[in-house]
């Protein structure tokens, strides 16, 4: 008979670690996705002009007949500045709300939606008509999208009666946060 060796010591026990309640889990979960959230929008927003009460760059935009509109035409009214693409698909899912706001703007408010790739002034056109958009649609040369630091789209700004910047905005917006900003940046009583 051989002697078996003794049995060996059972492997010491880590206790278990006491499991987070599931709504501590989501928090840090919803605080997570917020600060990527807020990082990538700072990011974005890195070299857009500030939105600190300085007066709006003075661009010249076109029509889509060619005809040359400025800022300063728009003077007495509170102005949402819409810088966007056809090509960009957060862009598309703002139209409904854009034509919204358009719908429910009052004298004293303009929405202007500046498109960024309108080489083909035809084709924007076309591009309209398809998608429904009824608000008005300016073509936006490289002059224009480097005066306001514009390099993700949708990029809002929004414009006082005077024309000083009050806010600016980078990504998709709501229509109710559109609204709002509306009402908000109309200066003394707006």
């Amino acid at each position: 008979m051989t002697d078996a060796p003794p049995p060996a010591a059972p492997a010491p026990v880590k206790p278990a670690r006491p499991r987070r309640p599931r709504w501590q889990r989501w928090a840090i979960d919803l605080a997570l996705i917020a600060g990527v959230l807020i990082v990538a929008q700072l990011w974005h927003r890195r070299h857009l002009v500030p939105a600190d009460g300085r007066p709006a760059p003075e661009v010249t935009l076109r029509t889509l007949d060619g005809a040359p509109v400025h800022l300063s035409d728009y003077r007495g009214k509170t102005v949402q500045l819409h810088f966007w693409a056809t090509w960009c698909s957060v862009c598309k899912v703002e139209y409904g709300a854009l034509n919204a706001l358009q719908a429910g703007l009052s004298d004293d408010q303009a929405l202007l939606a500046i498109v960024a790739d309108g080489d083909d002034p035809a084709r924007i056109k076309r591009y309209i008509a398809e998608h429904g958009l009824t608000y008005p649609v300016l073509i936006g040369d490289r002059a224009a999208i480097e005066a306001f630091g514009v390099s993700s789209f949708p990029t809002n700004f929004w414009l006082t009666p005077e024309g000083t910047l009050t806010g600016r905005d980078v990504g998709m917006t709501t229509r109710w946060g559109m609204r709002w900003r509306m009402g908000c940046s109309g200066g003394p009583g707006g």
